[in-house]
């Protein structure tokens, strides 16, 4: 029993190095890829958030009918309903998350005795008239409003035919808002010299726009001719660029890449450093015993 466990004990401390030399080999190694592929996921799990979003974006559908309130006051404080203003839905096919309201018009109700006395105060009073529509067209948020007034003796003196231009982004939120009478002018005065007012009974005939900003073209630096008000293009770079283009060679843009970690850049050198190290760090061999020979 006591030869076995010295022969145990002989065994494992003779074991040779060169196991621990690969084991410590495979751990670096192991921690190299780790650190190299870190960045990387980092990357992919940003990317899936992004298309996510964009999937959550794109449940809206082209010719989707949407609705928002328009409010008015007749006081200058407080505001009531006074319509609908409904459109449907227009969706870029390049980008689902980007959509603009087309068709867009106005359901106004009709003024009864009490709105139609108050705005007949304002005409007296020479008043304004106040418009407002959620900042958002797809959802409201409580407490966000754009709004727009008018004088009140204009729109009187127009019989109620007004303007709405609503102006929005392409995600349905709304930044400003036009109103005015629908020939954008305004005559207060009738030709005897009073006032025009409103009766009960009567209905706004609101005309609503939907205006969305559009990206202006990009300059191609590649065409025959400067567009930037640097003049002509010379005939020799012209040929130049035609030639890379019927090789097969995509045409330089100055563009800047986005930046690279400092794995990303030098992952090849800590590669390199973690081999030499367990190289170096790794014992020598034990020497090999020689039988003597026997005669």
């Amino acid at each position: 029993l006591t030869r076995t466990r010295r022969a145990r004990f002989v065994m494992t401390r003779n074991r040779p190095p060169q196991t621990r030399a690969a084991f410590v080999l495979s751990a670096l190694t192991t921690l190299a890829l780790v650190l190299i592929s870190a960045p990387f996921a980092a990357a992919d799990a940003s990317t899936t958030g992004q298309v996510t979003g964009s999937s959550a974006a794109a449940q809206r559908r082209g010719g989707e009918e949407v609705s928002f309130v328009i409010e008015h006051s007749l006081d200058g404080v407080t505001f009531a309903n006074t319509g609908v203003i409904t459109g449907k839905l227009a969706v870029d096919r390049n980008d689902p998350r980007n959509f603009r309201l087309s068709a867009a018009r106005a359901t106004r109700t009709s003024l009864d005795a009490a709105s139609a006395s108050a705005l007949n105060a304002l005409v007296e009073n020479d008043g304004t008239y106040r418009v407002r529509v959620p900042s958002n067209i797809i959802s409201a948020r409580e407490g966000s409003y754009v709004m727009a007034s008018l004088p009140a003796r204009c729109l009187s003196a127009s019989n109620l035919a007004d303007a709405l231009t609503l102006h929005t982004d392409d995600r349905g939120n709304a930044y400003g808002v036009e109103y005015s009478t629908a020939s954008g002018e305004c005559d207060a005065t009738s030709t005897d010299g009073a006032v025009a007012k409103v009766k009960a009974g009567m209905n706004f005939r609101t005309t609503v726009s939907v205006r969305v900003p559009k990206d202006a073209p990009g300059l191609n630096p590649n065409a025959p001719t400067d567009l930037r008000g640097g003049g002509p293009v010379s005939e020799k770079a012209h040929k130049a660029s035609q030639k890379n283009k019927q090789r097969g060679g995509k045409p330089s843009t100055d563009a800047p890449k986005p930046p690279q970690t400092f794995m990303q850049k030098h992952w090849m050198k800590v590669m390199m450093a973690f081999y030499v190290f367990a190289f170096v760090c790794a014992p020598p061999p034990p020497p090999k015993k020689t039988k003597p020979k026997t005669q």
